[in-house]
């Protein structure tokens, strides 16, 4: 280590104190799945047979027996759709939306983005760009099969050379391999956030859902157990529906009533129990990353240019209701931004973002939180970047999880651990920078593709992220507090069981 590098890592050391109460470098948890849905990490989908549900964002195949072909979006989309393919890959995988009230009516999306509907003979097309003009299908099941019912009434069938058309007989209750209205139905994807969730309860039963689940999932007694071992901090997820005020329930767009009064309640727990609070933009308008926790309808990555007006005027809402909450510590303006969002278009969106809460925090103590694209050198750009800013923080995300490297049977628990100790080490030095934004290991986890580790391996491996991680300069948050499915995701349980203790400056 260079003199001036081991410089920085001794000044990451020196406790800042904030009005917050809360010293720097932090060690926080995140509340996640909490007030934004995530299907994978909690219990809200219990009830949802997820290999039969059809909800927004579910993934099928159409298979015709007759024909023995695939339903396929000509060249992904912007052309005809026929069932001319023999094995279904990403042409012939069919997203769906939900439509409000109905169990059976959906738009269908190709996967280039555009949404099938009739041309003037019609015949089957993906076309239109914009939910707005897409036709609406029934799709008629019949266990594994389904019959697809078009916006002219009649069903879709399948003719000489793959060619699809709506003209079957809308009154036939045929459901024979041989008629050519007959498709063999496939769910091949299901996603798991707030959109889904909504599509399949409707918006009124979800509300009371979410209500039930806000009020049980984290509660003051969580708070307080947060404070008493050692953690100083909270970083909540929310969506960008938080600010709104109407009391009526819908899924599209969304709208929870009760949804910021459990934030509200959040803050005055954060208070009692003298803990700082990061609210985290999870889900942007559109969705910034396509995922479940960002809570995108289809997968789709739809957030851009066109909704940073909107979005500022969220995280400007935040700012101006919690300003004068001393226990607000930090803004995260987007979690995990895809590679598909144009970097200029994030780095104005952060500029715009940045100047939103400055307006409406006049505080040294509060930090607006800045993070890279999920691409190569993300980080390094945005820290880059966000150096220009005063009191400003770099988001990053650390797992030993997540591309072909960590899959199960390729590093033993030494060669993790040791990534651990010496890339994201060098990677996490390289972003400390003098006069630079101070960074934040946003996201990290107990968990991890080694199969049949030991307990000791376990705890070294903890203990090899707590370690690295407590370099960080504006500290870190570990993903998540509460997971009752996988206790590795879960720091209380990870505490009570005594595989971690939180270190003490």
């Amino acid at each position: 280590m260079g003199g001036k590098l081991g410089l920085l890592f001794l000044l990451a050391w020196v406790v800042v104190a904030s009005g917050t109460g809360v010293s720097l470098p932090i060690k926080a948890v995140n509340l996640g799945g909490w007030l934004v849905v995530e299907g994978w990490m909690t219990h809200l989908f219990h009830g949802v047979d997820m290999g039969y549900a059809l909800m927004d964002g579910t993934r099928v195949t159409l298979w015709s027996a007759r024909q023995g072909m695939f339903l396929s979006a000509v060249g992904g989309g912007g052309s005809d759709v026929a069932a001319n393919q023999g094995e279904a890959k990403d042409w012939e995988t069919l997203r769906l939306w939900r439509m409000k009230d109905s169990e059976d009516m959906f738009m269908i999306r190709v996967h280039d983005g555009q949404f099938v509907d009739l041309d003037n003979n019609g015949g089957l097309v993906a076309i239109q760009t914009s939910p707005g003009h897409a036709g609406e299908f029934q799709i008629v099941r019949n266990a594994g099969l389904a019959r697809i019912k078009a916006p002219n009434g009649r069903f879709l069938q399948v003719k000489t050379g793959g060619v699809v058309t709506a003209d079957g007989d809308a009154t036939s209750g045929s459901w024979s391999d041989s008629d050519p209205s007959v498709f063999t139905m496939k769910i091949t994807g299901q996603m798991d956030g707030d959109a889904q969730l909504c599509s399949f309860y409707g918006a009124e039963k979800t509300v009371s859902i979410l209500q039930d689940h806000w009020n049980t999932f984290i509660t003051e007694e969580d708070f307080r157990f947060i404070s008493s071992n050692g953690l100083n901090a909270v970083r909540i997820p929310v969506a960008w529906w938080i600010t709104k005020t109407d009391d009526t329930s819908s899924c599209h767009p969304p709208n929870y009533p009760g949804y910021q009064a459990m934030l509200d309640r959040a803050f005055q727990w954060a208070e009692k129990y003298n803990l700082g609070v990061i609210v985290d933009l999870h889900a942007a308008p559109w969705s910034q990353n396509g995922q479940s926790h960002s809570a995108s309808r289809d997968g789709t990555v739809g957030w851009g240019d066109q909704n940073i007006d909107e979005t500022v005027r969220v995280i400007e809402g935040l700012a101006a209701r919690y300003a004068a909450k001393k226990s607000l510590l930090g803004i995260g303006l987007l979690n995990e931004p895809s590679e598909q969002v144009h970097i200029d278009t994030l780095k104005k969106y952060y500029k715009a973002g940045y100047n939103a809460v400055r307006n409406q925090v006049k505080r040294d103590d509060v930090y607006v939180i800045m993070e890279g694209r999920l691409a190569g050198g993300g980080d390094s750009e945005m820290a880059d970047f966000a150096r220009q800013f005063r009191n400003c923080v770099l988001d990053v995300h650390f797992y030993n999880l997540y591309g072909d490297m960590f899959n199960a049977g390729r590093m033993s628990a030494e060669q993790n651990i040791r990534y651990v100790t010496t890339h994201q080490a060098d990677h996490l030095k390289s972003l400390i920078r003098a006069n630079g934004a101070l960074v934040f290991i946003g996201e990290w986890t107990a968990e991890w593709k080694v199969g049949g580790a030991s307990r000791e391996e376990n705890q070294t491996f903890v203990d090899a992220q707590l370690d690295v991680y407590g370099q960080a300069t504006f500290g870190w948050a570990f993903w998540t507090y509460s997971n009752p499915k996988d206790p590795y995701w879960s720091l209380k349980s990870l505490i009570k069981d005594g595989n971690i203790t939180v270190p003490q400056n």
